[in-house]
């Protein structure tokens, strides 16, 4: 790695930082660009040489965080449905005849609750929450139905690429 390499790395960390900083004192509407260069230390022309404006790079921000959270979801599925197949016995029981349907939509809310946590937006974006619902009541429902009938790890890894590929949507 070069120094001008080392220099654009440091300078991105800055800008990074800088703009989280701002973003827990106020909204992104409410930053401008001079107080973001003035608390990261560079020029106004350094920021525009990376960035548009505030807005792309928030964007750039959220990208990134959304991508570390969807390549983590194979991971977070896999446990998920290996916390399903040790616990079949207990759920099959405490969630049996007029609340069987009631697991799934719980684990569902509380997935929705984690992910809102995070990001408000989530509360609002009915199309994510479709997704999430496709994705967490369909897969639960498959994997339970066709367990039995197929290879445990062939079957999550299927359906955790039906489910990556459900998030792909947007509408």
């Amino acid at each position: 790695m070069g120094f001008l390499d080392i220099r654009i790395e440091k300078t991105e960390r800055a800008i990074k930082q800088a703009f989280m900083e701002l973003r827990t004192e106020k909204p992104v509407e409410k930053i401008r660009v001079k107080e973001l260069c003035d608390r990261a230390c560079i020029n106004k022309s350094t920021f525009y040489a990376h960035y548009q404006d505030i807005y792309a790079l928030a964007n750039a921000m959220e990208d990134e965080m959304v991508q570390a959270v969807v390549e983590s979801l194979p991971r977070l599925a896999r446990e998920m449905f290996r916390a399903f197949a040790e616990h079949r016995e207990e759920i099959t029981v405490l969630f049996s005849g007029s609340r069987q349907g009631l697991f799934i939509n719980r684990v569902e809310q509380a997935m929705c609750q984690c992910i809102a946590q995070t990001d408000p937006t989530f509360e609002t974006d009915v199309v994510r929450k479709v997704v999430l619902s496709f994705c967490v009541q369909g897969c639960y429902y498959t994997f339970t139905s066709y367990c039995g009938q197929m290879d445990e790890k062939r079957l999550v890894t299927l359906l955790a690429s039906i489910a990556r590929a459900a998030q792909r949507i947007r509408m």
